[in-house]
């Protein structure tokens, strides 16, 4: 039999890693890796960064938004040649880590989480759920 303590215990135990659980859920991804050599040069980074650049701006759906904006596209050439390289990098940088169709991992791990809970608050609540 549980006694009052130890099951003051279990709830406290409990109430700690769903704080925790849920803490660590909306932590973001992070990646790390070596930069090649022949990448350190910067005026090859530069051609790379304006490359991509130009890729994602030559994109039907882009081009139409940023029309609908008002945009035109000596506009968009002379904007995008007064960047800095830094701000271009960082542009270059934000565009190849967007996911098209988004990341379904993240809902499924959020997913996985909820219903653990579920699980833990109803064994400490010592409820049973019955669907008839």
């Amino acid at each position: 039999m549980l006694t009052s303590t130890s099951s003051a215990l279990m709830r406290h135990t409990a109430m700690l890693l769903i704080m925790l659980m849920t803490t660590l859920a909306f932590v973001p991804r992070v990646e790390a890796g070596m930069v090649p050599t022949s990448l350190s040069d910067s005026s090859g980074i530069h051609a790379q960064d304006l490359a991509s650049v130009q890729n994602v701006l030559e994109n039907k759906a882009v081009k139409a938004r940023l029309s609908a904006l008002g945009y035109t596209d000596s506009e968009i050439s002379g904007k995008l040649s007064q960047l800095s390289g830094q701000e271009l990098h960082g542009l270059a940088s934000q565009l190849n880590a967007l996911d098209a169709g988004g990341d379904g991992l993240g809902l499924i791990v959020v997913l996985l989480v909820i219903v653990l809970l579920v699980v833990v608050i109803l064994k400490v609540s010592d409820k049973t759920v019955s669907i008839h």
